[in-house]
């Protein structure tokens, strides 16, 4: 009996006897395909998104509504305006993040159009990070390999 307790423990201690795994299906296949913003300031979103990412827009009517449609990378962003005060009121604020060439161009780029710094750029190693906040105030946080 002791001889097969010491086998036992000797066996789980070592592995032989297997670890208990649980079964896992694989995680489904998923892209992000859009993301929609509520924009105040239409044009200068398109501008900014343009010139900083190379964006390429195209006006869509949706449901009556005059939005601007932009391919940026395989990912489509939706500029849809905001119609009055009420929709202004609980305005949502999004965060995207863009690996750029240079973060300094992009901060220019936010600045003209009217965007703000939200946190300067800070260098670690070879990587630099910034954030920066777009025309209608949306967080956009920059990374670059310097």
């Amino acid at each position: 009996m002791k001889t097969r307790l010491a086998i036992a423990v000797a066996a789980i201690t070592t592995g032989l006897l297997g670890a208990v795994s649980i079964a896992q299906s694989p995680a489904p296949a998923v892209k992000l395909t859009t993301v929609a913003y509520r924009v105040h300031k239409q044009q200068a979103m398109v501008d900014f998104y343009t010139e900083a990412f190379g964006a390429r827009f195209r006006v869509v009517d949706t449901g009556g509504i005059r939005s601007q449609f932009g391919d940026v990378a395989g990912l489509t962003l939706k500029f849809v305006p905001i119609r009055d005060a009420a929709d202004f009121e609980n305005f949502p604020v999004h965060q995207l993040g863009f690996q750029v060439a240079d973060v300094d161009r992009v901060i220019a780029i936010a600045l003209k159009h009217g965007g703000r710094v939200q946190h300067k750029p800070a260098r670690e190693n070879d990587r630099v990070h910034a954030s920066v906040r777009d025309p209608d105030g949306n967080t956009i946080e920059l990374y670059s390999e310097k």
